[in-house]
């Protein structure tokens, strides 16, 4: 009887581990992939802001065309909201 108690004992932590097991990699499968959804929805941002940005500079650029001064200056503050951007 002893025998047959322990053989049931160890044949239910081994079911106990191997759900526990499954829950765990379940969680770490759906962890990975919410991480990733944020990667790719924080891509998908940056693109977007990058995008606006450069048409409005190209539209500040072609209005302010005759002042090579004001066309360096956004030239130069645009470089640095690249930058800013790219991080």
């Amino acid at each position: 009887m002893d025998y047959e108690e322990l053989c049931k004992a160890f044949e239910q932590e081994e079911q106990m581990k191997t759900k526990h097991l499954q829950k765990k990699a379940a969680k770490k499968k759906v962890t990975r992939q919410v991480k990733h959804d944020k990667i790719v929805m924080r891509d998908h941002v940056r693109g977007e802001m990058k995008r606006h940005i450069e048409y409005q500079i190209k539209s500040l650029r072609q209005r302010n065309a005759k002042d090579c001064d004001v066309v360096a200056f956004i030239n130069k503050k645009f470089a640095q909201i690249r930058q800013i951007i790219s991080e």
